[in-house]
């Protein structure tokens, strides 16, 4: 027999006018996106989602774009279509290539103005392309500024604030035809009270419409044995979740100008922090090498690079313990 709360679960369901699904509807599943970076991926639960919104932020030259470049580079090797928004007008069609893209299958725009950048990605939206790159909410200027005869000194209050909220209001429910909308945004010193608080161009409203929020950060320079810089550590942290992510610590990135992410490398780091290698001064030991004895941590990459069998196992061990 059925009771009052099955009768009106049903009745509710049936009522078309509604629209209303079950919680488990296969059509509220989405696909992630892997960045192809093993920290990365394991702190997101697998990648950043698709039908979701993800806000990409930090400060200047701390990795924000290049993490975006190797999600699209994931989305191209399925592939799937790319669409970036540069609103900075920075694209560089040589980096771009360094960094693994296929430039010649990206849809890129540099929008005139703000409501032309929103135009866009939501044309892309309602198509469902795989992702949807803004690159960023910082560039994002109204027409109604530009059209000023003095825009220069033309400010009305919280202007930039105003259109990019208003944007996602009408943005966020395109999501459901299956696009993973990534967003990168800056960030501000605002003095505060007491001291210096940061902020971000386009209000706080945007960290609440996201479903996930990925903050960056440069970390040390990587250096030569001449002390020359090669790279650095981008340090990121996932400070929002609403898309099954379970791991809230920080991880750190080795990033070379040269030669991109080493994943070698980003494993060997996450050995020793687990006590697979072990480091004694500079000199480095684990039972996945044998008893060889290695001298710096450059020539640590270069043993694990010449034994990929010894590195499937480390990998393995990692995996394991996660």
């Amino acid at each position: 027999m059925k009771t009052n709360a099955e009768d009106l679960f049903e009745t509710l369901l049936k009522d078309k006018n509604l629209g209303l699904s079950i919680g488990n509807d296969e059509a509220l599943d989405y696909d992630r996106i892997s960045f192809g970076i093993p920290q990365l991926d394991n702190i997101t639960n697998g990648g950043i989602p698709k039908k979701r919104f993800t806000l990409i932020y930090g400060g200047w030259s701390s990795g924000k774009s290049y993490l975006c470049t190797k999600l699209c580079e994931s989305v191209q090797k399925e592939n799937g279509t790319v669409l970036w928004v540069d609103t900075e007008q920075s694209w560089d069609s040589e980096w771009m290539t360094k960094c693994g893209l296929d430039t010649n299958k990206v849809l890129l725009k540099v929008p005139e103005n703000a409501e032309d950048a929103y135009n866009t990605m939501a044309a892309g939206m309602e198509k469902g392309v795989d992702i949807v790159v803004l690159d960023s909410v910082a560039g994002l200027i109204p027409s109604e500024i530009l059209k000023q005869k003095d825009m220069f000194s033309y400010s009305p209050m919280a202007w930039q604030s105003r259109s990019w909220n208003q944007a996602l209001i009408r943005l966020l429910p395109l999501l459901r035809n299956g696009s993973a909308l990534v967003v990168i945004n800056q960030v501000r010193g605002s003095m505060g009270p007491v001291a210096a608080i940061e902020t971000m161009p386009g209000g706080k409203g945007q960290q609440f419409f996201a479903h996930g929020v990925l903050e960056t950060r440069r970390g040390e320079y990587i250096k030569d044995n001449k002390n020359k810089r090669l790279g650095f550590n981008i340090i990121t942290s996932l400070q929002k979740d609403k898309f099954g992510g379970t791991r809230w610590e920080q991880v750190e990135i080795p990033f070379r100008v040269e030669g991109g992410i080493d994943i070698t490398e980003t494993y060997l780091r996450e050995a020793l922090d687990l006590g697979l290698i072990t480091k004694s001064g500079a000199w480095y030991t684990s039972d996945f090498f044998g008893d060889e004895t290695i001298q710096g941590f450059d020539n640590l990459r270069l043993v694990a690079a010449a034994n990929p069998e010894s590195m499937e196992k480390i990998v393995s061990a990692i995996q394991t313990r996660d």
